[in-house]
């Protein structure tokens, strides 16, 4: 049985996928060629002072692929404390599986449930399946969408809004999904990473989410390149009336010597 394990020890570049109620286990989908990968991120901060603060971020994916059936697991847990006080706490999972045939086009299947204290839901419960088409594939580079439904069950809590009390609630919808996934060499430097997912109801499409997830990295040298990430999270209509959309701006550099 051959085995890989790669562990991500990063502060800047952390892929934070459960920060919204979406998912995004597209960074390793290519990577997964053989019977066992372990993809796992960690991160740990505690600030004492004036303020104290903890910050926990962390994700493993398990895969498999047996002959054309790909399988993944994957769990994330992120918790922010500001003096004693819990000021976000995201817990996801999702099981996906996809079967590959006609040049690694592909049937998917998914269960994902968890919550998202960012956009207040209590809980969001999913189960859906599609097909993945492929546009375009050359070594490192590749063009991917996929469509599909997907039905949708979501918790949200009581809360309070401009002076006025709304009570707990709960929804059910089924949602038409196109996806997006690209890696691109856009120069020799220049490399482009893009997931968008996009979920639209069905019973009316004017009630929409937009996930976009875009990291671009600029390679200097060997020794030295910089990245630029932008994540939006887009829902056409507030279930919780004082949410706003989400939105995240991450740059840095990394240095090998």
């Amino acid at each position: 049985m051959k085995s890989k394990i790669v562990a991500l020890f990063l502060l800047f570049n952390f892929y934070s996928f459960s920060q919204s109620s979406i998912v995004n286990t597209e960074r390793n989908f290519h990577r997964i060629d053989s019977v066992f990968h372990v993809f796992s991120d960690f991160m740990f901060d505690i600030k004492k002072g004036n303020i104290d603060m903890t910050i926990l971020r962390s994700n493993i994916t398990l895969g498999s692929k047996f002959g054309n059936n790909l399988f993944r697991l994957t769990g994330a847990y992120n918790e922010n404390n500001l003096n004693d006080k819990k000021v976000i706490k995201n817990v996801s999972y999702q099981i996906r599986y996809n079967r590959m045939h006609l040049d690694n086009n592909s049937f998917f299947f998914f269960i994902q449930n968890g919550e998202d204290f960012r956009t207040f839901i209590d809980q969001r419960f999913l189960i859906g399946s599609g097909y993945r088409i492929h546009i375009f594939r050359k070594k490192s580079n590749y063009f991917d969408v996929a469509t599909g439904l997907m039905r949708e069950y979501e918790k949200y809590p009581s809360y309070t809004h401009q002076g006025e009390s709304y009570n707990s609630s709960s929804a059910k919808r089924t949602r038409f999904t196109f996806n997006i996934f690209s890696s691109l060499n856009l120069s020799k430097n220049i490399k482009s990473h893009i997931t968008l997912y996009s979920q639209f109801n069905t019973k009316t499409f004017n009630d929409y989410r937009i996930f976009v997830n875009q990291n671009f990295r600029f390679i200097v040298n060997k020794n030295f390149s910089t990245f630029f990430r932008i994540f939006i999270n887009e829902p056409s209509v507030k279930y919780v009336k004082k949410v706003k959309y989400n939105s995240d701006l991450i740059f840095g550099f990394s240095i090998n010597i």
